[in-house]
């Protein structure tokens, strides 16, 4: 399977914000946004520090990767990636595409990462599954309640 990576632009911003619309509904998430502000929130993260790839198999878009490089909080000689979103389409999973496209970003976008940083819902089990089989293991918990649930 020949998995490539291709830079996202803010022409790309549209199928980004369709696949994230995608994410969103899968991953159970409370986020309201519709298509029109999500390409909005990608086209600002575009201009502000964030990249984005869209990961393609025989000319056809399978998925797409949104992230930003840090430093460390505690050593900041150590680089750090921050994967902010990845999705693969649905129709496109069971393929492989998933943890190939994390290993195509480890070779050509992480080489000088010493650690990769990803955020799953808790109402996303299988996206924890996922990310358990790519090497990734819990380092926190972030809980919050809204005001009516905090005693």
């Amino acid at each position: 399977m020949v998995l490539a990576l291709k830079s996202a632009t803010t022409n790309d911003v549209e199928i980004i914000a369709k696949m994230n619309f995608q994410l969103i509904e899968d991953e159970g998430s409370t986020n309201p946004m519709n298509i029109t502000q999500l390409q909005d929130r990608m086209l600002n993260w575009l201009s502000h520090g964030w990249d984005a790839d869209l990961l393609v198999f025989q000319e056809k878009i399978v998925g797409y990767a949104v992230y930003k490089f840090q430093m460390n909080s505690f050593d900041d000689t150590k680089k750090e990636v921050y994967i902010r979103q990845y999705f693969i389409k649905r129709e496109e999973r069971n393929r492989g595409y998933g943890l190939k496209g994390i290993a195509l970003l480890k070779q050509e976008r992480f080489t000088e990462v010493k650690s990769m940083i990803i955020d799953v819902l808790e109402s996303n089990p299988r996206g924890k599954q996922f990310w358990e089989k790519a090497g990734f293991r819990p380092y926190y918990t972030n809980m919050k309640c809204s005001q009516n649930e905090c005693k």
